[in-house]
Order: C-alpha cells, then sequence, then structure tokens
C-alpha cells in the first residue's frame, strides 16, 4: 500500500475534502509507511472504506441478529446487505463508478470494477493480515483475535448467513497455546539396597533438562516401579519380534530403545532398519514404543538414544503435552541408562544394543534390585479459541447439502519451535503462510455470492490451530455446524501466494472420481497450469482433517520457498497477479464441485498424498526448498527436485541452483522427498555429506556440511 498522495492517482486538492470512517479503522494502516496513515476516509457523505455506509447513519447499531463484532463496525446485517447492495443502485438506476470506488482498491488495482465491492481487495486484505500490528497471528494472541473479527466482518458485509446451530460466526473451543515442563517433574533411582561401595545405596534424583526429559506426548502422572529392560519396546507379529516374550512389566517401569533393530554403514552416518532393509517402520514411532508399553501393563516408560546412532545423544526438545500415550514417559540420557544397567547387573547400554541388532533377536530382563520413581508435571496455557465460519446457501433440492471452502488464518506468532529460525524470536507476518489463503477464502466468498445461486450450498471456514496440528478444523469435524454425511467435498487453500511460472500445484485430485475432470474443465478455461502433488486425501494441511472423515478433498497449494516458516515471509514478496489467478481458478472449481454428482470418498490412494515440509529432520538442516512439480503419485522418482535454496546454508555453499534435483546424499539414493528428510534425520552438525546432482543433463559431485537448526 502507498502513502496516499500525488503519487497514489488521489488529487492532493481533495484531501481536505476527505473524512475519515471511524467504523471501518480495523486493518487499513499499513507497516509499510514510515507512520500509521488511515486511508479509510469518506468523501461526499459516503464512507468509502467499503462498507457504503453514510455520515447520516454511520456508526449505528446492525440490529438484531447481528455477530458479536456488529458493535464495532456497525454494517448492514447479514440478512440484508447482499440485497440493499443491489436495490440501492438497482433503484437508482445507477452503477458503482470509479469515482465512488474505495481508495484502497484505487490504491492497488489499475484496473476498476463496476461491481460494487463489499469486502476488501485482496491485497489489502493479505497485507492487514501479515501485518506487524497483527504479531504474527499466533495462538492466544490479540493479533489472532483481530483477524478473527477482520474475517467475520468480511463474511457479513458479502451477505453470508451463520451455519447451522450457530448464533454468530465463530465457532469457540478451548485449547493449549502453550506448554512448558512443570515445576513438579522428577525422576530418582530408589533408594533400595545394592553395594554402598558403589555409591548407589542412597539412591540418586536426576536433573531435568539435563539427564531427563519428558517426553511430548507423555502422560501427567506419578509413577514407580521395578525397571525393566525391554529392548527396542517392540511387539510385532507382522516382522516376527517381540521384546516383550516371556516378559512381565505388569506394574512396572520400561527402559527402551529408540528406533528399532538396525545395522549401520561404516561411516556410522547411515543407518537401515533390519525389518524393511531401508526406512524405520511404524514400529520405531515413539507413540508406538508408548502403546505397547502400556498394553503390556507397564506404567511408564523410559527412553534412550542407542549409542551407535551418531548425533542423536541430545534430549528432544520438548514441546508437547498432548497427553496422548496415556502413561508417563520420560527420555534419559544414555549415561543415565548405563548407571541403571551397570546398577541392576547387566551390560551397558552399547553391548546390549549390539548383541539385539547383531542377532535381530530380544535381549530383555529385569533389572535385578532397580527401582525407579517420578513425575511428568505439565503447565498449559489455555485460551479461546475461534474457527470463523459462514454459509451461503444454496437452492434446489441440493441445498441442504454442502461443500466447505477452507483456508487457516493463524500463523506461528513470534516464532518457536515449529519456525525454521526457531533461535530467532521475531514476527513471523505469515504473507504466504497462510494470509494469501485466507484473502482469498474471502474473495471467493463474494465472487459466488455474486454469482447464480448454487446447487449446494456453501461453508466458508477460517480455520484456527493449523500450525498446531490442525486443531481448528478437527474441532470443526468432530462438531460439525451439519451433520458430515451432508458434506460432499472439502477445498482447501494453504500458501497460493507465491505462484511461479503460472503452476497451481493440487493436492487430493484421486480422492474423488470426478476430481480431475472436474480440474481439467477449470484447466481449460484458465490461463494456470496444474500438476498434481499427490491423489490421496492426507497432508499437512486442513483437508486432512475432513480426509480423514472420508470427505473428498482437493488442496491448493503454489509452492514451498526459502521463507516458509521465516520472519521473512512477508506481503511484499506476494504475487498478487498470481493470487487473482489461483483465485479465479478455484472460484471455477468450488462451482462445478457444488454441481457434481455425489462422489464415494476413495481411500486407495492415501499413501500418496502429498507431504510437505523444507527438508530439515532431527538436529540438522541442508538448506534446500523442494520443487513439487515432481511431487505426483507421492513422488518423483530419480532424485529431489529443488527450487531454490536457503541463503547461506550448505546447499547454497555447496553451489546448488534451482532447479538441480540430488539424486544421492551420502551413501542413500534419493527418489523421493521421503527419502532426503530420512536420511537427514540420520544427519549430525559438522557432517560432511556427498552430494550428487543432476544439473541439466550432467552429474555435477560437490560436498555439503550440514548445520543445526537454527
Amino acid at each position: 500500500m502507498r502513502r496516499m498522495g500525488s503519487e497514489s492517482g488521489i488529487s492532493r486538492a481533495l484531501l481536505p475534502r476527505l473524512r475519515v470512517c471511524s467504523d471501518c479503522k480495523l486493518g487499513l494502516e499499513s507497516r509499510a509507511m514510515k507512520r500509521v496513515f488511515v486511508v479509510v476516509v469518506m468523501f461526499g457523505g459516503m464512507c468509502l472504506g467499503g462498507c457504503h455506509g453514510h455520515s447520516a447513519d454511520h456508526g449505528k447499531s446492525a440490529g438484531a441478529g447481528a455477530e458479536e463484532t456488529a458493535s464495532r463496525y456497525p454494517h448492514p446485517s447479514p440478512s440484508t446487505s447482499r440485497r440493499r447492495d443491489r436495490s440501492e443502485y438497482r433503484a437508482k438506476g445507477e452503477e458503482k463508478t470509479a469515482t465512488q470506488a474505495s481508495p484502497l482498491q484505487a490504491l492497488n488495482d489499475p484496473v476498476l470494477t463496476t461491481r460494487p465491492a463489499r469486502v476488501m481487495d485482496a491485497k489489502t486484505a493479505l497485507a492487514f493480515l501479515a501485518s506487524d500490528e497483527l504479531e504474527g497471528r499466533g495462538i492466544g494472541s490479540k493479533g489472532l483475535a483481530r483477524a478473527g473479527d477482520f474475517v467475520a466482518e468480511q463474511f457479513r458485509r458479502v451477505g453470508l448467513t451463520t451455519a447451522p446451530g450457530m448464533k454468530d460466526f465463530f465457532q469457540r473451543f478451548e485449547m493449549t497455546t502453550a506448554a512448558e515442563v512443570g515445576k513438579g517433574t522428577a525422576f530418582s533411582l530408589e533408594a533400595s539396597g545394592g553395594s554402598a561401595e558403589a555409591g548407589w545405596a542412597g539412591g540418586r534424583a536426576y536433573d531435568v533438562k539435563k539427564d531427563f526429559i519428558p517426553l511430548s506426548f507423555s502422560a501427567e502422572k506419578d509413577f514407580a516401579g521395578d525397571l525393566v529392560f525391554a529392548g527396542y519396546g517392540i511387539s510385532s507379529e507382522k516382522f516376527g519380534y517381540d521384546d516383550y516374550a516371556k516378559l512381565d512389566v505388569k506394574g512396572k517401569v520400561v527402559l527402551v530403545l529408540r528406533f528399532e533393530p538396525h545395522t549401520v554403514s561404516e561411516s556410522g552416518a547411515d543407518a537401515k532398519s533390519r525389518f524393511t532393509g531401508d526406512q524405520w517402520s511404524s514400529e520405531a514411532h515413539l507413540t508406538t514404543k508408548a502403546k505397547v508399553a502400556r498394553e503390556h501393563g507397564a506404567v511408564a516408560l523410559l527412553l534412550v538414544t542407542p549409542p551407535d546412532v551418531k548425533g542423536t545423544e541430545a534430549l528432544l526438545p520438548f514441546g508437547g503435552g498432548a497427553g496422548e500415550a496415556k502413561i508417563p514417559g520420560v527420555q534419559i540420557k544414555q549415561s543415565v541408562a548405563d548407571e541403571l544397567l551397570k546398577r541392576g547387573g547387566g551390560a551397558d547400554l552399547k553391548t546390549l544394543a549390539e548383541k539385539i541388532d547383531q542377532a535381530n533377536g530380544p535381549a530383555s530382563f529385569a533389572l535385578s534390585g532397580v527401582s525407579v520413581k517420578g513425575k511428568v508435571a505439565i503447565d498449559h496455557q489455555k485460551a479461546e479459541v475461534r474457527n470463523v465460519v459462514a454459509v451461503l446457501p444454496g437452492v434446489g433440492p441440493g441445498a441442504n447439502e454442502y461443500i466447505v471452502i477452507g483456508a487457516h488464518y493463524d500463523h506461528l506468532g513470534y516464532g518457536g519451535i515449529s519456525s525454521l529460525s526457531p533461535t530467532t524470536r521475531a514476527i513471523h507476518n505469515g504473507a504466504d503462510d497462510n494470509a494469501s489463503g485466507t484473502a482469498a477464502l474471502l474473495q471467493i466468498a463474494e465472487r459466488l455470492s455474486d454469482g447464480p445461486r448454487l446447487p449446494r450450498s456453501v461453508i466458508f471456514a477460517a480455520f484456527t490451530g493449523e500450525e498446531e496440528g490442525i486443531i481448528g478444523s478437527e474441532h470443526f469435524v468432530d462438531h460439525p455446524p451439519a451433520p458430515l454425511s451432508k458434506i460432499a467435498a472439502m477445498l482447501n487453500l494453504d500458501m497460493v501466494g507465491r505462484l511461479k511460472d503460472e503452476v497451481l500445484y493440487i493436492g487430493g485430485t484421486g480422492t474423488a472420481p470426478a476430481f480431475e475432470g472436474i480440474i481439467k474443465q477449470a484447466d481449460e478455461a484458465s490461463k494456470l497450469s496444474w500438476k498434481d502433488t499427490g491423489k490421496g486425501g492426507l497432508g499437512p494441511s486442513d483437508h486432512m482433517a475432513f480426509g480423514m472423515k472420508k470427505i473428498p478433498v482437493m488442496f491448493f497449494f503454489t509452492g514451498l520457498h526459502a521463507d516458509y516458516h521465516r520472519p521473512t515471509d512477508d506481503a511484499d514478496k506476494v504475487n498478487y497477479q498470481g493470487l487473482g489467478e489461483v483465485i479465479e481458478f478455484v472460484t471455477d472449481i468450488a462451482r462445478r464441485v457444488a454441481a457434481m454428482d455425489r462422489q464415494e470418498y476413495v481411500a486407495k490412494f492415501d499413501s500418496q498424498s502429498m507431504k510437505m515440509g523444507t527438508p530439515s529432520a532431527g538436529r540438522v538442516s541442508l538448506g534446500v526448498v523442494p520443487d513439487y512439480s515432481n511431487m505426483g503419485n507421492g513422488g518423483g522418482g530419480g532424485g529431489v527436485k529443488i527450487s531454490g535454496t536457503i541463503p547461506d546454508s550448505p546447499a547454497a555453499k555447496a553451489g546448488l541452483k534451482e532447479g538441480d534435483v540430488i539424486v544421492q546424499f551420502g551413501e542413500t539414493k534419493l527418489d523421493n522427498l521421503y527419502d532426503l528428510s530420512d536420511a537427514l534425520a540420520k544427519g549430525k552438525p559438522g557432517q560432511k555429506v556427498h552430494l550428487k546432482i543432476k544439473h541439466g543433463d550432467n552429474i555435477v559431485e560437490t560436498d555439503a556440511t550440514l548445520v543445526e537448526k537454527k
């Protein structure tokens, strides 16, 4: 947004005649300006901020039935605004002219529409949502609350109605906004006999965050019991392997190794599962280990990293408090595990792990005379959060069915564990992620409401809590305003502001038989081309909540970039022309999906769902940004194509460029992004990795030195 003046196209001579509309100030300040300058004005008695209010009655109550924000933003009620906008102009026999158009639009759009706009244009809406004033729209923040109010107000201006059973546009619920290790957390060795000479008889208390740390999914409970070593903590019929065979762990605490039986390369940098011959199986998942321990009667789980997997001795960061394990879970340092094993008369950790790996068989035993106790306490901070939900009613026999069009409006606030700059405390404005999707959602709502009524109703949903794990969309499907059986499809917009080369990526294309045909029809009418990022309905965004309920989904995405989940994801980097093209494309898709025959969810492609993220696993980062154009059907085959590198990253220093394809990482040949992520999970800071890169038609070899995440 530019400062008003001669460069804005508005005559300075008119400025004394322009009047500020106090009811439309929300979000219309631009942080790009050196000083705050409110650009919502009134001219000739009419508010030019997009609300169509007049000075004579502007600021009066919206009347009965208006949502809670009406007192702050008094405009026509949802039930009358569309009708008033159109009838007033028609009665006077006039259309809205360029002179009457919002100066916000005049500043941003070279061509003014004759359509009477009721919602803020996409560029201005995005600039507000991604402004410093909203503090990154973090969960529990005032900035996120302001963003929610803004979205609700735009829904109201369009003339959308409240969803069935909802009194206003807000679907409220409570969620944990932060969790920290509580002061009562403790872990100790019980004083229960043993050799006084060895210093054990008196027991020992360990230091939290130094010697041990609760696992993020741990239950909050006290625990105590005799200690049992249960190998890798696996009990699997599929792989014919059982660490719990002939082992009684009822009422006891189990000590288990991370990962699963494996082999390690000579360099120690590459570990491969003995179960799969390559990547870890689901038996290696920490939550699986906790579940198996609980099913066998254990009262708590102690976890330790095997010594042969390099770079993994550090304790895992605590970032949860979900309690999904149902029993306490604690990770301990290798040195602590060795102390406990010695006390119980067993071999050291390295010897035990090697024995299991070489034999691919259990070596479980009860530690003699060793008892431990502890407590996991977690300090939770909770706050009320809100999905913003509205309905555009359909017409005809299918009007009692719905399609959902959604986008999340939260982001990372000042950063934190989900940031790719985790040690930097700075506002993460999230212009692309996902102010772009939210702005697009508002524009699509206006376009659909201006057109012919659809044969199905449309629920527009701005979800909260996506960055915390699709919490808002999961709440929506668990507490739907309409029966899930009445929802025919869900369209999700997440990161649609960085269109490049006119390519839009679409996921979920195989979840309904009609989808690919619908996409091709819309593609023929659009200048965009599209590429499949996975036919399945799962993935790292809100559509997954619907896919898990077997509702057909589409996911729209313009690709990753070096600013993803960093403080540099700002509004000035958005491709606004491209965003407009995406808006038109998805609007067309929505009309076609609303008119399609009812489709059954196709689950067979779920294993081919999109996996999104800058490859940066475990403690290390390479610094490449994937190109999703070769991610269709769950992979691409023949390496990982990149669309760029993070500045000053190992990849950038190694000379990798846009369009390069990484075909080998160390000793690991790469077929897809999953392979690269798994390879990085085994890396350590400072490790030099030999890369084979396909650069054009040539294979180039280079080295990159991995760095710790920052």
